[in-house]
């Protein structure tokens, strides 16, 4: 999803003739092409820049016992960062790393900061975010809690089917850990 429809198409906080100054704060933003298998923040790196997923598809994962985990997945129109490392200007202890080619947008929390000062719809437009990734974190942490394997992976089906058509079995695995084989169990009883 372009940035510029991402910001429009929520008309609480940006109209079609406030266009001009969303492309100014746009043109802040810088854009990298990135190839799959790519990372835009490893496990260990300080976090100091918020990402716009303008296309392709990325897992978040940290690494538990030499095990990579995902924790989970982000696709164009997103925004995404590590929150703990870049609220606290800590080294992250995720990965944030592309499935698919694509591209991403970025912005420095320096400059970030200076934008929402100077803005207060701009201000806003990064709270209803925050509040939209705050409501998603919560029913994952319910999910991961309160869930066996199979519900976890209903819950998939039924809320982000967009996600399943776009991983591999061994990322969705490790997602609701679980081995492969035992995934596999999952579906063929489901289906």
């Amino acid at each position: 999803m372009n940035i510029l429809d991402k910001f429009l198409g929520n008309e609480v906080f940006f109209r079609k003739a406030e266009l001009s100054m969303v492309e100014t704060f746009v043109s802040f933003l810088f854009s990298k092409k990135i190839k799959k298998g790519e990372c835009i923040l490893k496990e260990g790196d300080v976090n100091n820049k918020i990402f716009y997923i303008q296309s392709g598809f990325f897992r978040v994962f940290k690494t538990d016992e030499g095990k990579e985990v995902n924790t989970w997945f982000v696709k164009e129109g997103d925004f995404i960062m590590s929150v703990n490392s870049f609220h606290k200007e800590i080294p992250s202890i995720e990965t944030i790393e592309s499935l698919e080619d694509g591209e991403v947008l970025s912005i420095r929390k320096e400059l970030y900061y200076k934008l929402i000062r100077s803005n207060h719809k701009l201000a806003l437009f990064a709270i209803n975010e925050l509040m939209v990734n705050l409501c998603e974190y919560q029913t994952q942490c319910n999910f991961l809690r309160h869930m066996s394997a199979e519900d976890r992976y209903l819950y998939l089906v039924k809320s982000h089917s967009n996600i399943l058509e776009r991983i591999s079995q061994k990322h969705l695995a490790s997602f609701i850990g679980v081995e492969i084989t035992y995934l596999n169990k999952i579906i063929k009883n489901l289906v």
